[in-house]
């Protein structure tokens, strides 16, 4: 009987002592799950503040490159100068743009990366002294047309890379017939079936507008929207 009773509490002790280890283990779990919540609320800050710095140096660079140019397609030289450069965007200027070249203030002109024998122009990035040259540049790339020469604006990786992937949906709603385009990283689209309706109330307001010398002014549409 007492071989019993011993055998009864030493089951007891080894039942308490389980249920110790047991009660321990998860004071631990809980600690190591609190510790692991820390550090991923620390990883996600950490996350975060590398993003916005990241956001604001994509920003001054895209700031650094606000008056630039990008010409591709100018013949090239393996020993040509800034200066010979400079020459090539003037005369672009002239010649295919129909631009006074000195009424515009070019700060640097200088090729992108190393000559290559038989390989393709090297980029040209021109940077002007004024922003609104720097548009009339853009604007008037459309008279290259048909020439193997572009001219692009100058965006960071960040941006041209989010560019790339908004051209296929771009592309789409071209084919659909509405008016798209980017705007620095962002696609806007124009759908067809609101132009057409625009068009319409601005016309119709028009001919009931009395031909009057006071008479309000419709506004015309934004020359992408034509």
């Amino acid at each position: 009987m007492d071989n019993l009773i011993r055998e009864v509490q030493e089951i007891k002790d080894s039942l308490h002592f389980t249920q110790k280890e047991t009660d321990d283990t998860k004071s631990t779990l809980r600690d190591h799950e609190h510790h692991v919540k820390v550090i991923e609320t620390e990883i996600s800050q950490i996350k975060a503040d590398l993003q916005a710095h990241q956001n604001k140096a994509d920003y001054l660079e895209n700031q650094s490159r606000r008056n630039n140019i990008l010409i591709d397609g100018v013949p090239d030289a393996r020993d040509e100068t800034w200066s010979q450069c400079e020459q090539k965007v003037k005369s672009l200027m002239k010649e295919k743009l129909k631009l006074d070249p000195m009424s515009i203030e070019i700060e640097r002109a200088h090729r992108n990366g190393r000559f290559q024998d038989g390989g393709r122009p090297r980029s040209i990035v021109a940077k002007l002294l004024r922003f609104k040259d720097r548009d009339t540049i853009v604007q008037r790339a459309k008279y290259l047309k048909g020439s193997n020469i572009y001219i692009n604006e100058d965006f960071s990786e960040m941006v041209r890379q989010k560019r790339k992937e908004l051209i296929p949906k771009m592309k789409e709603a071209r084919e659909r017939g509405d008016i798209a385009y980017l705007k620095f990283d962002k696609l806007i689209i124009h759908p067809q079936e609101n132009l057409t309706e625009l068009k319409y109330l601005i016309a119709e307001v028009q001919d009931l507008t009395p031909d009057t010398p006071d008479k309000t002014e419709i506004p015309e549409l934004p020359s992408e929207l034509k």
